[in-house]
């Protein structure tokens, strides 16, 4: 089940109407309970035994450092050992084989070795990480370990955040699983609000340009203008999909009374690489900052330990998008950014590089590094970026400059409403929020998005693409 899909506006609206109708907080964490399990196994009623499996390993874990301060090191070792072995199972392990094979077959030794065919569950990726942080966060003595096994499965399985999170803190999320929950109708409606737009992104700007990225693409032999614009729109396709869900995941949490972390900070106003990773997807980088970063040496030690904690850290966080090389190489681009950046400016005093004046400059350079970036991404075939590194971007046929055309038009389009979105995020609301206008221009804003999402309905809607992850 998705958040896009018909079944699940009917789902909302039973677990919503229920929800707020029950006294009591423990009844309403049984019923969230309840609802993330057929949420999340509506379709595989088998992914639930994973997810609960890595739930149960990381509660016992942590109740036994408690027990056994002496033994914490080993027992977090177990907790590593339990979800990353199982996350490497489900996501690495094909992955492994193909290139074993792959290796074995350069040096002339064939082998009868095949992929086992092996299917990833939505999600893995996301909930094992924030089990993990439950155990992490126990052993270095930041969280005391949860009696209350119901409220712990609440926080590990939350449906509006369990599928592509934001990667939640068992020290932010937790707190509010076990305090109680007052219906307002202020905080619901605001949730409403930012769900329908998380929805609009999604499906009027995401889906609509997504074809269109699709089929350059695969074209055969694209020109280099071709592929440069394609990579611009897939950069306002990737931006609008990830950010609509967690808008819709945020929007669905502030229904039900809880506040999931904000996950993007309009990323495309970055103006440096440190900037970027700042905005872009939060809940993870900080997760990869605090839990590999900074163990890995940070910035404490010399420059070889810095180096090497920051390309081992991004090298890790792209291959956790993807067992695929080209993830790999993501990471490692984004780690020799951060590196040349801080390399580059090490030398410029402070007060120039913070002169607010640069910025009109720096942000569409830090824009062009991120789209080179996700074209790395959005490319699983090495072979392939190695041809479009070789094109020409001013060489091509007139239709290839007319699909050049028609996808920048396209992007130009799309991008419309993300861009407009910041201005009222940013200009507007915070100066009429408090007049009493304000609540016929909201509902007007929502009425417009519904009809849009209407008008651009699929039957056969595009997953959001984070699932794959």
């Amino acid at each position: 089940m998705t958040f896009v899909q018909l079944e699940f506006l009917w789902f909302l609206l039973i677990v919503l109407t229920l929800y707020w109708g029950m006294p009591k907080r423990r009844w309403q964490n049984a019923l969230l309970a309840v609802a993330s399990a057929v949420f999340y196994g509506w379709v595989h009623p088998w992914f639930l035994l994973l997810l609960y499996g890595s739930a149960v390993l990381d509660y016992n874990v942590g109740h036994a450092m408690q027990r056994h301060p002496s033994r914490k090191k080993l027992l977090l070792g177990l907790s590593m050992a339990g979800n990353l072995g199982m996350l490497g199972y489900f996501k690495y392990c094909d992955f492994f084989i193909e290139n074993v094979v792959a290796a074995l077959d350069s040096l002339g030794l064939h082998t009868s070795m095949h992929t086992l065919g092996i299917f990833l569950p939505v999600g893995i990726s996301f909930y094992t990480f924030q089990t993990m942080s439950y155990t992490i966060d126990i052993y270095r003595g930041e969280l005391k370990p949860r009696r209350d096994f119901l409220d712990y499965v609440v926080f590990v399985s939350f449906f509006p955040q369990l599928v592509a999170g934001p990667v939640e803190r068992a020290s932010r999320l937790l707190p509010q699983v076990e305090q109680d929950r007052k219906f307002r109708g202020d905080v619901f409606a605001s949730g409403v609000g930012l769900a329908m737009w998380g929805g609009f992104k999604k499906m009027m700007v995401a889906d609509t340009i997504s074809p269109y990225v699709d089929k350059i693409m695969l074209t055969k032999e694209p020109s280099g203008a071709m592929i440069a614009a394609a990579t611009v729109g897939f950069a306002i396709q990737i931006l609008a999909d990830f950010s609509g869900y967690t808008d819709i995941a945020r929007g669905l949490a502030r229904m039900l009374g809880f506040e999931l972390m904000e996950n993007f900070k309009h990323p495309y106003m970055a103006a440096n690489p440190s900037d970027f990773w700042r905005r872009w997807h939060v809940s993870f980088s900080t997760w990869i900052r605090d839990y590999l970063y900074i163990p890995l040496g940070g910035s404490k030690g010399g420059r070889l330990s810095t180096l090497k904690a920051t390309f081992g850290a991004m090298v890790l966080s792209g291959l956790w998008h993807g067992a695929s090389w080209n993830f790999v190489l993501w990471g490692g681009f984004h780690a020799a950014l951060i590196t040349g950046y801080r390399a580059v400016t090490s030398r410029i005093p402070k007060s120039v590089r913070r002169d607010s004046r640069w910025r009109p400059l720096t942000i569409p350079l830090m824009f062009g590094f991120t789209c080179l970036g996700w074209l790395i991404f959005r490319e699983t075939r090495i072979e392939r970026l190695v041809y479009y590194a070789s094109l020409n971007p001013l060489v091509g046929s007139t239709d290839q400059w007319i699909a050049t055309a028609t996808m920048l038009a396209v992007s130009a389009l799309c991008a419309t409403p993300l861009v407009l979105g910041l201005v009222v995020e940013t200009m507007v609301v915070p100066r009429i929020a408090d007049k009493p206008w304000f609540l016929p221009v909201r509902t007007t804003a929502w009425a417009f998005m519904a009809l849009g999402m209407l008008i651009f309905f699929r039957l056969s809607t595009l997953d959001f693409i984070y699932f794959q992850f």
